[in-house]
C-alpha cells in the first residue's frame, strides 16, 4: 500500500527528531543519555532488581491501564521495584527527560514515532514491553453532524486532529482511508493534543479528530459522531503502543529492566482477565468519571510484544513513506 502523501513525511519527520535533540541537548548542558539524574539514583547496576525505582512518563489513556493494574495489584514491589508514575501529554515530549534519567521508562509510547526516532538516529531505543493492540471500538475518526462528514469517504480533502503527527495516528487512518478509496494524500493532519480536540472540533477548527480512549468518548459525548474505527482492514489488531527505555538504561540495569517487563506484562494479562478492575482504576489517572469507565470500550492488552509483530509495524511505516528500521530484533527486550 502506498501513500502519496507519505513520502514527503520523512523530512518533516526529521526536523521533528532535530527539535527533539536540541531540547534534550539545551536543557541540561552536562547530562547525556546515560547520567541518572535524582530520580533514578537509587538504581542499582548489576544482576539485582531489589530497591530499583523507576519513573514512568506515562499517557492517561486507556493504553496504559495494563502499567496502572501492575502498579494496584502489587506486582512491581513484588518484583522489588519501586515505580511512581509521572503524567505526560504526548510521549515524544518525554523523550527528553528519558535521556537525561528524570524518567527511565515511557508508558504507552507509539511504536511509530519511536521506530522513527531509532532509524533518524534521537536515541538508540529499547521497546520493554506492550501497551496495547488496536481494537474496533476504542480508536476511531469522530465528526459532528453539522460537518456532514458520515464515512469514511467523507474525510477526503479534510483535516484531521492527530495527537502527533507522522505518528501511529497518521499511519493507521491513512491506511485505513486507503483501504477505503480515500485518496490519503488529500488528508491534511494537524497537530492537536488529545485534551483540547472536542474544543478544537466544536469550534470548527478542524474538520474531524483521530482519537483512542477517554478521548474518543468525550468527543462522542460533546455531540460527535464515530466516522469510521481505525481499527479495521489493514490496522486491524494493529500494535497500538508500549513502554520504551533506551538501550543504555536497560544494558546497565539489565536485572530491573527484565523484572518491569516481567510485572508490566503479568499486569497486562491481569487487565484482560479482570475488566473490572480496569475501569476501576481508570478515573484514577484519566479524566473520566466512574460512570463513563464503567462503559468505555476496553483495549487488547498483549502478553508479550514480539519481534514479528514489530517488524509489521516497520513493513508498514516503509510502505507509507516513513522512515524505519530494516531489521527491529536488536530493539525488544529479550
Amino acid at each position: 500500500m502506498k501513500f502519496t502523501r507519505g513520502r514527503r513525511l520523512p523530512i518533516a519527520a526529521g526536523m521533528a527528531v532535530a527539535a527533539i535533540l536540541v531540547s534534550a541537548c539545551s536543557s541540561s548542558s552536562s547530562s547525556s543519555a546515560s547520567a541518572p539524574s535524582s530520580a533514578s539514583a537509587s538504581i542499582s547496576v548489576g544482576g539485582s532488581a531489589a530497591g530499583t525505582s523507576i519513573v514512568v512518563g506515562s499517557l492517561p489513556v486507556l493504553d496504559t491501564a495494563g502499567l496502572q493494574v501492575a502498579i494496584k495489584e502489587g506486582f512491581f514491589k513484588q518484583a522489588g521495584l519501586n515505580v511512581t508514575v509521572k503524567a505526560v501529554t504526548q510521549s515524544t515530549a518525554a523523550i527528553p527527560d528519558l535521556l537525561h534519567g528524570s524518567i527511565q521508562v515511557i508508558g504507552g509510547g507509539n511504536y511509530v514515532s519511536f521506530l522513527e526516532a531509532q532509524a533518524h538516529g534521537t536515541f538508540a531505543v529499547e521497546f520493554l514491553a506492550p501497551a496495547v493492540d488496536c481494537t474496533t471500538n476504542n480508536y476511531g475518526v469522530a465528526a459532528m453532524p453539522s460537518s456532514g462528514i458520515t464515512k469514511a469517504s467523507d474525510l477526503a480533502g479534510k483535516t484531521i486532529a492527530v495527537n502527533l503527527t507522522e505518528n501511529i495516528q497518521t499511519l493507521t487512518t491513512s491506511a485505513v482511508l486507503s483501504a477505503d478509496g480515500v485518496n490519503a494524500s488529500s488528508v491534511k493532519y494537524v497537530q492537536i493534543p488529545f485534551p483540547d480536540m472536542v474544543a478544537a472540533l466544536k469550534a470548527g477548527r478542524v474538520s474531524a479528530v483521530s482519537a483512542v480512549e477517554p478521548f474518543l468518548s468525550a468527543a462522542l459525548a460533546a455531540g460527535a459522531k464515530l466516522v469510521t474505527s481505525t481499527c479495521t482492514g489493514p490496522a486491524a489488531g494493529f500494535p497500538m503502543s508500549g513502554y520504551i527505555t533506551t538501550q543504555g538504561w536497560a544494558q546497565q540495569h539489565a536485572a530491573a529492566a527484565k523484572a518491569f517487563q516481567q510485572a508490566l506484562e503479568k499486569g497486562n494479562a491481569y487487565a484482560n482477565a479482570h475488566p473490572d478492575v480496569v475501569r476501576g482504576v481508570l478515573p484514577t489517572y484519566t479524566t473520566m468519571t466512574a460512570a463513563a469507565a464503567a462503559t468505555v470500550p476496553l483495549g487488547t492488552y498483549p502478553g508479550t510484544l514480539t519481534t514479528s509483530s514489530l517488524q509489521s509495524i516497520a513493513t508498514l511505516m516503509k510502505s507509507g513513506g516513513l522512515t524505519a528500521p530494516s531489521d527491529v530484533s536488536s530493539l525488544v527486550l529479550p
